[in-house]
């Protein structure tokens, strides 16, 4: 029944269970199909059991839909018993087990890309001396170090670019940075999302034992999205699958759009080395696309040299020629996207959810907005601010964090004096120094601050308050499991946080909207009750930590209505009848900051998976004038389009190239001072003959 409807090379790749298999899933070829009537496969043929199989895949929406499917084949029963996740979680599972084994605490948080800012500022107060850094650029820089297998314990990370004055003055600093921020994590029981990989691999190299265990149980391995995979995910999957060899991989390497935070293209298209006797299965019937789009996107692609070849096809017919509209600047290309929105609705009665809006950065969002707003159009806008990224939510899972580990210091940090309790640099800098001196949780050093009287008399009180708070919650999260959300409810009481936002907001709309996120807080841990088995603290913590907005989004997709606004990279994924791309200029698409050889390969494997999310019909929108550094600046067309031939697109310009010259040339140079009569008489020459 599994395999009814499924290609000749789809059933190939469901059916060659045994060793390792490279299946080339090009883009709506049905490689979730595939995954999930393979894990259907070895169950009914009895070849493993459910407790023997790994899938793992990248964010947490692609790991429940998968579950979804695979409960659709198999049952609920038997599906919940299979490790589908991504490998963060997996990795997260692994670590609260065997954490010990690297000097960690199994209570370790984790912590979020603001934490680890949190503590390299604290990191850099050491080391600048004079010279200013940003500690996102370090951060950036780490994480790059780490998806790369480097650590401060395998030596001394090289900076990662080279050239400019800013990269050279940051790369010196680097291996010293590196090895205190590492130093930083570990005090305070935190492993950051690098970490959890690595720490994995490091606990499987370290401890075969560990590793054994592992390769026993999961028998039979599947990996989606494996163009996405870094070298230590990599490292990860070549241990874990040594013992039984049996990996099924997934993969589209004219996908791979994650190369800056170091995904390597090279895992997938150098498979058979590492594996010389994989079966490969190329998928390259498309199921979601017309042939139009399809040829486009061909076409492109082709261009990248290094590349697994294969060429998309598709029954669903020819379609509409692709179009291409060349507009003013960025506030008439979203007045004509708008526009032209509402003329294909009219032939096609499509919904606005139908349609999606996508582009290369979130800045570019604003003026679509804008006209769609203008327009009475519905809309929503995937990215910007992450929902755990807000400021009262980030102060309520702080607290939760310092309750289930005190030595969270980035967490510690963000609370202590929040809401206000007269506690200030001075005697945090102070209990930072204890803290660090004499190896205390922070927890701990309050407590000896104030029994050998360190603390400045106004912030005693304070501190004496937000201990005793601390100890009272930490005292009931361990009364049991369950009653997570009750606790939390009570402990956004004690320390008066809705009081702290009704004096801190400029207006009651405000003060509502950031009451409601605190209520939405306490909602998701509710949700997060009602699904886990035993849900705990760190539990819940977990699943925040590893849950994205993209994830959120998913299991909103069919409650949305309006249009979708969203860069591409989050479009990574979905499929729309009906999408428009904008931003077709060179410096936005391909990125000024991305025309080396490597980085312009992977913009145009981006335009590549923007063409490929359209089922019906592609708008491209070109802008001939952009405002940058506060001033009109005429754009040249991307290098992209002129990939597609010409018989796929038809091309409308308007009048928006004499609006722009208008605007945009420079001033002509003042003329001198006409003589007497001359002027008028200049004027009369030019006028046209009757």
């Amino acid at each position: 029944m599994y395999l009814e409807g499924l290609n000749a090379r789809q059933r190939k790749a469901v059916l060659r269970t045994e060793g390792p298999v490279l299946v080339l899933a090009g883009a709506g070829s049905g490689k979730t199909r595939v995954i999930t009537q393979r894990i259907a496969h070895l169950l009914d043929t009895g070849v493993a059991g459910p407790d023997e199989i790994l899938a793992v895949t990248f964010t947490n929406k692609a790991a429940e839909e998968m579950r979804d499917r695979v409960a659709k084949v198999v049952g609920r029963d038997r599906a919940a018993r299979i490790a589908i996740s991504t490998f963060h979680a997996f990795c997260v599972r692994v670590l609260r087990e065997h954490a010990d084994h690297l000097g960690y605490r199994r209570t370790f948080t984790i912590a979020t890309e603001s934490d680890g800012r949190i503590l390299l500022r604290r990191v850099l107060e050491d080391v600048e001396r004079g010279e200013a850094f940003s500690p996102a650029l370090f951060q950036a820089a780490i994480s790059l170090q780490k998806n790369a297998g480097e650590t401060p314990e395998r030596g001394r990370p090289k900076a990662k670019r080279k050239g400019a004055e800013t990269d050279a003055k940051y790369g010196r600093h680097l291996p010293d940075v590196f090895e205190r921020y590492q130093s930083a994590l570990r005090a305070a029981n935190s492993l950051d999302f690098d970490d959890l990989l690595l720490c994995t691999l490091r606990l499987w190299r370290e401890h075969p034992r560990i590793l054994a265990a592992c390769q026993q149980r999961f028998r039979y391995i599947l990996v989606d999205e494996y163009q996405d995979t870094n070298r230590v995910q990599y490292e990860l999957l070549r241990l874990l699958a040594a013992k039984h060899r049996n990996l099924c991989v997934v993969g589209d390497d004219d996908q791979s759009i994650y190369g800056w935070r170091g995904a390597d293209t090279r895992n997938l298209i150098e498979f058979e080395r590492a594996f010389p006797d994989a079966t490969v299965v190329t998928l390259d019937q498309n199921y979601r696309s017309t042939e139009t789009i399809l040829e486009a996107a061909n076409a492109v692609i082709r261009r990248n040299a290094k590349r697994r070849e294969k060429r998309l096809w598709s029954n669903l017919g020819k379609g509409r020629p692709i179009d291409w509209i060349v507009t003013g600047d960025d506030e008439d290309e979203a007045r004509q996207a708008v526009a032209w929105l509402e003329h294909i609705r009219s032939r096609t009665n499509a919904p606005y959810a139908s349609f999606a809006i996508l582009y290369r950065s979130n800045v570019q969002s604003r003026p679509f907005e804008l006209a769609l707003r203008q327009a009475g159009v519905p809309y929503v806008v995937i990215g910007g601010q992450e929902f755990f990224d807000r400021a009262e939510v980030k102060d309520i899972v702080s607290y939760l964090k310092v309750i289930a580990n005190p030595r969270d210091e980035a967490a510690f940090l963000r609370i202590v004096n929040m809401p206000r309790r007269g506690i200030g640099d001075t005697t945090l800098h102070a209990l930072h120094e204890l803290c660090r001196r004499e190896r205390l949780s922070f927890g701990k050093g309050i407590a000896e601050m104030l029994k050998r009287e360190l603390a400045p008399q106004q912030a005693k009180e304070g501190l004496r308050r937000f201990l005793g708070i601390l100890q009272h919650f930490r005292a009931r999260f361990r009364e049991g499991p369950g009653g997570l959300r009750e606790r939390a409810e009570e402990l956004v009481d004690a320390i008066g946080y809705c009081k702290e936002i009704d004096r801190s907001c400029r207006n009651r709309d405000q003060a509502e909207s950031r009451r409601m996120n605190v209520e939405y807080v306490l909602r998701a841990i509710g949700d997060y009750e009602s699904r886990a088995d035993r849900p705990t603290l760190a539990g819940f913590l977990d699943e925040s930590s590893l849950t994205s907005d993209a994830d959120r989004m998913g299991r909103e997709d069919r409650r949305r209505q309006g249009v979708t606004l969203m860069t591409i990279h989050s479009a990574k994924g979905l499929e729309f009848p009906f999408v428009f791309i904008a931003g077709l200029e060179e410096g936005l698409l391909p990125h000024e900051k991305s025309l080396n050889d490597d980085a312009l390969d992977e913009e145009r494997r981006l335009f590549y998976v923007a063409l490929t999310r359209a089922r019906r019909h592609v708008t491209l929108f070109e802008a001939l004038s952009r405002v940058r550094n506060g001033r009109d600046r005429l754009c040249k067309s991307s290098r992209f389009l002129a990939d597609i031939p010409e018989g796929l697109v038809r091309k409308h310009v308007r009048a928006a190239r004499d609006m722009v010259e208008a605007r945009v040339a420079p001033p002509k140079p003042a003329s001198k001072r006409p003589a007497p009569g001359g002027g008028a008489a200049r004027k009369e020459s030019r006028k046209p003959k009757a």
